[in-house]
């Protein structure tokens, strides 16, 4: 039976398929492009989903340039960062590494009650233990253990608040009563401590558990060095008998506050201490130590030290004596330091001792003669600086104007007018008529002019190379003069208490090393000429005396300059002494260490000032 529909062939049966298939691709493809352009008014970047339809859309061409194009700025971008990475990349201080030095001497009393008396002591002491405040070679006197320091108008209370945060290595809180229980071991005889001087007539009162004040009786402008020393925890010390302090193992085994903290120390068979070690403290109360550890060696003197430095049995040294600077600075494996120091050398003159130095022109021809500046060379890379005056440029009271003149000619025409006449064949000048001595047994005029006197002094020094090297240079200047010199150089041990403390000597040369405070007191007031003082010269000048006095209550460092600036010209009339040079302090310290090199320091130990900032190891990080 046939279809009332007719039947269509199998090619135009397949037409509609096909023309369907193509409307849905044009659909699907108009959709796309719909979806691909379509951005709505508020929306400037085409969306994530939007982006990825894209391939779909390009051509091959297209897709080629694109693709291309993407590569050269992936390309771009990561040189760009490259370089930004490279050129601000930086090596940074990281945490790690150990020091070696060597020290003259050997640890007794690592202990700020006794430190003072031993280099090695305070050397250690300076790392274990921390004080209230601290000397910055910058900034002079600056807080440490303490946050802020208040001064009264009057100059009489001296307030500190301690860190909160800062703690004992044993873990201990820093407190008031630490403080308190420290100043009283050094005014308490019992403790035998050589800083008892520093708090007489000082009264130290707890405010808070974390507050002090220190209550003076009369003003004292160079206070705050005294307020450096180490604090010790009272809860460890307060167990030990006054009389038992020196012999307690505190004192090798220390606890305090500072960078770094005790970790062992080595005796040899003779039970003496060959090495120290000191490890990082993490806890610091401010910016924490990078180098991990430091260790000690000891040796007996500058000689044994320098000679192991150059084996490598040790890394750096505590001191450089002067005859081994050069070979020093030759050495690629340490760096050479030489910061200033506030030691001046100086020819003083005893007038007490030898009569005809009580007369101002035999003193005036003696300061007229010395050649300063050939001293200063003499000493080859000491880096000795010429001074002129009591008081060194950077402290309190230097006065730039006061200059001394080198002028043999009017040395000697000054002698030669005042009396001492020259004697041609000798050379020498004799000493005049007042001051002549006849020989004992001598009974007429005839014997006592047989007796003549040359002008002849004995110049003292301590037995160093150093002195040595002045001394001769001295000796050969005045000897330009008419003026004979003998010179007699004393072990270094024995001259305090043999010739200057009894004051046994004519001419002294010797090295007087200040504080932190420019304060001349000590040496140039007449009560310190006394037995004990360090008024060598016995020098009395009463207007000297009421400045000095006065200038050391004076808080306006201004007005106080003044003072010093006066006393300082009125020592220059009187010549009392010979002002040489200052000195620096030569040390070694390992190259491989980085630091930023010191420009002055007020003790040896302050080389360690800031060593919280010294580092060895480094890591990379971005700038």
């Amino acid at each position: 039976m046939r279809s009332l529909f007719p039947q269509r062939s199998s090619q135009n049966s397949a037409r509609p398929t096909v023309e369907r298939s193509f409307w849905r691709a044009d659909q699907k493809k108009n959709l796309t492009m719909r979806q691909v352009l379509s951005v709505t008014k508020t929306r400037m970047i085409p969306s994530w989903k939007q982006w990825k339809q894209l391939p779909l859309v390009l051509t091959i061409p297209e897709k080629r340039v694109m693709t291309s194009a993407l590569a050269v700025m992936i390309f771009a971008f990561v040189a760009l960062v490259g370089t930004y990475v490279f050129s601000h990349r930086i090596e940074i201080p990281a945490v790690g590494g150990d020091y070696t030095e060597g020290l003259v001497g050997e640890p007794r009393f690592v202990n700020p009650l006794y430190a003072v008396a031993s280099d090695v002591d305070q050397d250690l002491t300076s790392l274990i233990y921390s004080g209230l405040l601290k000397y910055d070679p910058e900034q002079g006197y600056v807080p440490d253990l303490a946050e802020s320091l208040a001064v009264s108008n009057d100059g009489l209370t001296y307030t500190l608040k301690i860190k909160d945060h800062a703690k004992f290595h044993n873990g201990e809180d820093v407190r008031a009563r630490d403080v308190l229980f420290t100043i009283d071991a050094i005014q308490n005889p019992a403790y035998r401590s050589p800083l008892i001087d520093n708090f007489y007539n000082v009264s130290v009162v707890q405010v808070d558990e974390k507050t002090v004040s220190f209550l003076l009786k009369e003003p004292f402008a160079p206070f705050k060095q005294y307020l450096t020393v180490g604090i010790l925890p009272a809860s460890l010390w307060a167990e030990i008998l006054p009389q038992n302090a020196p012999l307690a193992a505190l004192n090798l085994q220390p606890i305090g506050s500072g960078p770094y903290k005790f970790s062992e120390f080595a005796k040899d068979g003779r039970g003496s201490i060959r090495s120290y070690t000191l490890t990082r403290n993490d806890d610091f109360y401010d910016d924490a130590a990078f180098i991990e550890t430091l260790s000690f060696k000891f040796y007996s003197d500058a000689a044994s030290l320098s000679e192991a430095l150059d084996n490598k049995n040790i890394e750096g040294a505590s001191v450089i004596p002067a005859d081994v600077l050069e070979d020093m600075a030759k050495n690629s494996n340490v760096e050479l330091l030489q910061p200033l120091i506030p030691q001046e050398t100086v020819l003083s003159m005893n007038q007490s001792v030898q009569p005809i130095l009580k007369d101002l022109v035999v003193r005036t021809a003696i300061a007229q003669a010395i050649q300063k500046q050939d001293i200063v060379e003499s000493l080859a890379l000491s880096g000795a600086k010429v001074i002129e005056g009591p008081i060194l440029e950077g402290f309190v009271g230097y006065d730039a104007t006061l200059q001394s003149v080198y002028n043999v000619t009017q040395a000697n025409e000054s002698l030669e007018a005042a009396g001492y006449r020259l004697d041609e064949s000798s050379g020498l000048r004799a000493v005049k008529d007042g001051n002549k001595k006849s020989e004992e047994g001598a009974d007429d005029e005839t014997e006592a002019q047989t007796a003549t006197e040359t002008l002849h002094f004995t110049l003292t020094a301590a037995d160093t190379q150093e002195m040595h090297t002045v001394a001769q240079s001295i000796q050969q200047d005045l000897g330009a003069i008419g003026i004979s010199v003998t010179l007699n150089f004393i072990p270094t041990d024995v001259i305090y208490a043999s010739v200057i403390e009894p004051k046994n000597f004519e001419l002294l040369l010797s090295s007087i090393l200040f504080e932190g405070d420019s304060d001349p007191y000590p040496f140039w007031h007449s009560s310190q000429a006394k037995t004990g003082g360090l008024n060598f010269t016995s020098y009395a000048n009463s207007d000297v005396d009421t400045l000095l006095v006065d200038a050391r209550k004076e808080l306006d460092e201004s007005v106080r300059a003044t003072k010093y600036q006066q006393f300082g010209q009125l020592l220059a009339k009187d010549v009392p002494a010979v002002f040489l040079y200052q000195s620096r302090f030569a040390y070694a310290v390992a190259a491989k260490i980085h630091l930023t090199p010191l420009t002055r320091i007020v003790s040896p130990s302050d080389r360690f000032a800031d060593v919280t900032s010294w580092y060895i190891k480094t890591k990379k990080a971005l700038r």
